[in-house]
């Protein structure tokens, strides 16, 4: 897949409106937070995160690393971090880190909201392409500045 789309945030915003962007997003993220119930905003962002998850297709895969590495170059392209997945027995825990968080003005903290609900919902997709059955589920929960994911039971 080619992500040169996708513009990184190590680029000036005079260079690509991720100034604009930026404000878009924490508006629409502001708006969709504020007008319906937080279940309800957490589906919408989830829906987001399936659709890009699709962009990368994980179909083809039955490697641990070549996962991690094939997610990776994912979020390294949209310049949103990097993650680190663990195999447990009770399901996966994703450790995502260096997330864009403070990209506008957002004393509600909607941003971080969209971002779990748009990661969950990624990654979500992405384990279930890969075989996982409907009785496992994926959460997502802020740790400081790291989204944990858990997918299990």
């Amino acid at each position: 897949m080619n992500y040169q789309a996708f513009p990184s945030r190590s680029r000036s915003s005079d260079d690509t409106g991720l100034g604009g962007l930026a404000l878009l997003a924490i508006a629409s993220a502001t708006e969709i937070c504020e007008a319906v119930p937080e279940l309800q905003a957490r589906g919408f962002f989830a829906a987001i995160g399936r659709r890009m998850a699709a962009l990368e297709s994980l179909d083809d895969l039955s490697d641990a690393a070549l996962l991690s590495m094939r997610i990776n170059d994912f979020w390294r392209a949209l310049d949103w971090g990097e993650a680190k997945l663990e195999l447990t027995d009770e399901g996966i825990i994703v450790q995502h880190t260096n997330l864009p968080r403070g990209i506008a003005p957002d004393p509600r903290g909607h941003w971080a909201t969209m971002l779990a609900g748009v990661l969950e919902g990624a990654y979500d997709s992405w384990f279930r392409t890969l075989g996982s059955g409907p009785a496992l589920t994926t959460t997502a929960e802020w740790k400081g500045d790291t989204l944990e994911l858990r997918h299990g039971r």
